[in-house]
């Protein structure tokens, strides 16, 4: 029988761990949870990292509870939640949480309508139509004196689109990995019935990035953007790559996301002003990526960095947002921590070149109030 030891966010807890148990973290898990040796024998300190979810070693399943309350949480992971309701942890956790938002938002995609589009497939054909697929027709050709078929890429138009692929190889994943109450299971069975029979293919990068720019298929992003969040939860979670059981989510990532789209609704209705998520800084071989990029006409305003962690200033995060400034021409960089409640300070740099803020941004409370922080946050950028 496997055991459970559950853990909260960045909270340590003493543990006592069989050697095998000892051996997989260390091997597997460095980067998931930091392990401590204690003046007793066989027990160590557990802390995990900002990652909420499960992981399973040889004998024990280890449980990553969130620092702040579930309803929180389903707003910092972009869910829709009543913040002020139930704060219990749900059955199956944060993987069953996310597999209702999944079947729900599929069922509204079915509802509304799923979209087909043109594709290819593989055929053979006595007729020449689509495209020839020279290397087949020719290895054809050595085997026969008259070819009497045509290999071809034939074009169809079917729900096989990467808009409908993501979702099915969702779906897929979701019920050949970890186990979900029987109850959800069966919800998302049903949900993903309409596109049964299309092909099995991975939801890449670049399928996600055809998905989002289909205009047809405006009605799946928010389906998609669930996708996304059980999909990188589930195959970054598994280090032995052997399915024994694991869904982390970064939280780090989900807090810099929610920043990234809060601040774009604050600065919609602006048009002098453009939220930059993540561009690439080409510095000679290197490339630097800063969380948020916030222009006014073609200047960079302001650099923000998304740190989910507490506020105390790090030396490492100051040399990274001050290397942003320089190469952006920013006059003013911001380090954004999570918190329960508003707070800023700011101080400049010894030449006075360069403006340092430091923001706490409110992720626990009603949904009104996180807002609200949002919206101070992005009053204070604009401030010059």
């Amino acid at each position: 029988m496997t055991r459970a030891i559950h853990l909260i966010e960045r909270r340590p807890r003493a543990v006592r761990l069989p050697r095998a148990e000892l051996d997989f973290l260390l091997a597997h898990a460095r980067h998931l949870i930091d392990l401590t040796p204690t003046f007793k024998r066989g027990t160590y300190r557990l802390t995990p990292r900002g990652y909420v979810g499960f992981l399973t070693g040889p004998t024990t399943r280890y449980v990553i509870r969130p620092k702040i309350p579930w309803p929180n949480l389903r707003l910092l992971l972009g869910l829709s939640s009543d913040a002020a309701g139930d704060t219990r942890e749900p059955e199956g956790g944060l993987l069953a949480v996310l597999a209702t938002a999944f079947a729900d938002q599929l069922e509204a995609v079915a509802r509304a309508g799923l979209v087909a589009g043109y594709g290819e497939v593989e055929a053979v054909s006595q007729f020449l139509r689509g495209r020839l697929r020279a290397a087949d027709q020719m290895r054809d050709a050595a085997a026969r004196a008259f070819p009497d078929r045509f290999h071809i890429d034939e074009p169809v138009f079917d729900l096989n689109t990467p808009w409908n692929r993501i979702p099915h190889a969702t779906a897929t994943a979701l019920l050949r990995g970890p186990a979900l109450p029987l109850a959800i299971r069966q919800r998302v069975e049903a949900a993903a019935n309409p596109l049964a029979g299309l092909t099995n293919a991975p939801a890449t990068d670049d399928a996600f990035t055809a998905a989002f720019a289909e205009p047809r298929a405006a009605h799946y992003r928010r389906l998609l953007d669930v996708c996304r969040l059980i999909l990188n939860g589930l195959t970054s979670a598994d280090p032995t790559g052997n399915e024994t059981g694991a869904f982390l989510l970064d939280l780090g990532n989900a807090f810099e996301r929610y920043l990234t789209v809060a601040l774009h609704h604050e600065f919609a209705a602006r048009q002098a002003w453009r939220v930059e998520a993540q561009p690439g800084l080409a510095i000679g071989r290197t490339t630097l990526t800063p969380d948020i990029v916030l222009r006014k006409g073609s200047a960079a305003r302001i650099v923000l960095d998304a740190k989910w962690k507490t506020t105390t200033l790090d030396a490492n995060d100051l040399h990274q947002v001050l290397a942003y400034a320089t190469i952006t021409g920013a006059r003013r960089v911001g380090l954004v921590y999570p918190g329960r409640a508003d707070a800023r300070s700011h101080f400049t740099t010894p030449d006075g070149r360069v403006r340092v803020s430091r923001y706490r941004v409110r992720v626990v409370g009603s949904a009104a109030e996180l807002a609200q922080s949002v919206t101070k946050l992005a009053r204070d950028v604009r401030r010059k």
